[in-house]
């Protein structure tokens, strides 16, 4: 007698194997979403080695530069130059999803200044930065993050 008491006919296990192969492959991890490249050019009204000791100290602990990687706050790789509200793996404000803004230097600017001010329905939890010269130095370092979607899919 065979592993099972009553037999069993070679469609069955076919079908079996089947499924558990359909189960197994709604296991898979769906790949993190990402933004677009953008072919802005980098922006020059701040210091970008100056933006990421600034994105430290402000931006990093809510705010990861790795797809998939969101936190309290969305991933920001390739933002600059992308519309707001685009990573279909973070839940954005209900504000920022209708906002409809493209991420250039002017409203990364007035965003950064004071983001209740400029959004006041949104979620992110930041003291404004008032210096704009920080501000201009963080914009400018955001604009040199630029990674294609399989590249920041497949780094850890």
């Amino acid at each position: 007698m065979g592993l099972f008491k009553t037999p069993v006919s070679p469609v069955s296990i076919v079908v079996m194997f089947a499924c558990l192969s359909v189960g197994l492959m709604a296991c898979q991890p769906t790949p993190p979403d990402s933004r677009p490249e953008v072919n802005l050019p980098v922006y020059t009204g701040g210091d970008a080695m100056a933006g990421q000791s600034a994105y430290q100290e402000y931006c990093e602990q809510c705010h990861k530069l790795q797809a998939g990687r969101n936190k309290k706050g969305p991933q920001l790789m390739n933002v600059y130059g992308n519309p707001s509200a685009l990573l279909a793996d973070y839940k954005y404000s209900a504000a920022m999803q209708e906002a409809g803004w493209q991420w250039d230097a002017a409203t990364l600017d007035v965003y950064i200044a004071d983001p209740d001010k400029a959004l006041p329905s949104g979620k992110m939890l930041s003291d404004p930065i008032s210096d704009a010269k920080i501000r201009q130095d963080i914009i400018a370092y955001l604009s040199t993050l630029r990674q294609s979607a399989s590249a920041q899919s497949t780094s850890d």
